[in-house]
């Protein structure tokens, strides 16, 4: 596989991979472990099903990538970017991505398990249906997203920022309370 500039790509297990551009490459069904990758950029690229075990990530960006399904593994690193990606099914499993964004991605029905996201911002994301039990979302921003269905206890959105809307939902849905307008009955059970 051949990176911008026509050099061979070799992602090898624990070598470094400064200023990498990858350009509308597939990379669907491979399993990577231990990559360090720093200053990179990966634009329209498919990383569909494939797995990254333990990736070491600085100031990476995803961009337009198709990620249906594709699971990273005990990741750590800053400023890593995912930008107008789609990642129906992703799985970012105890993953410690600090200030990372995430902007205009599709990430229903995904799990971000285990993760340390602290100041993570995310932006017109559709997170609808997505499980982010155990998940540490300190100062990390939600505002705009659409979080219906999320599967995420009180405790895993401690400090997390959310808009009115979306805090009213996750209350309603936490306390398992019924909101009624003036003058409505309710149903009998």
């Amino acid at each position: 596989m051949a990176a911008e500039g026509g050099r061979r790509l070799n992602l090898e297990a624990g070598e470094l991979s400064r200023g990498l551009r990858l350009a509308g490459a597939s990379l669907a069904g491979s399993k990577l472990a231990q990559l360090d990758l720093l200053d990179c950029r990966f634009t329209d690229c498919d990383l569909s099903n494939a797995e990254w075990q333990a990736p070491r990530l600085d100031g990476v960006v995803f961009e337009r990538c198709r990620l249906t399904g594709f699971r990273m593994h005990r990741a750590r690193g800053s400023d890593v970017c995912f930008q107008g990606c789609q990642g129906r099914y992703l799985q970012l499993e105890r993953c410690e991505l600090k200030e990372a964004r995430f902007e205009a991605c599709q990430m229903p029905d995904s799990s971000l398990m285990g993760c340390r996201l602290v100041r993570a911002v995310f932006r017109d994301c559709d997170l609808s249906g997505s499980v982010l039990a155990g998940t540490r979302l300190r100062g990390a921003d939600l505002r705009g997203c659409s979080i219906a269905g999320l599967r995420a206890s009180l405790d895993d959105l401690a400090g997390a920022i959310l808009d009115p809307e979306q805090a009213a939902a996750v209350l309603l849905g936490e306390a398992g309370i019924r909101v009624l307008a003036p003058g409505l009955e309710p149903d009998p059970d």
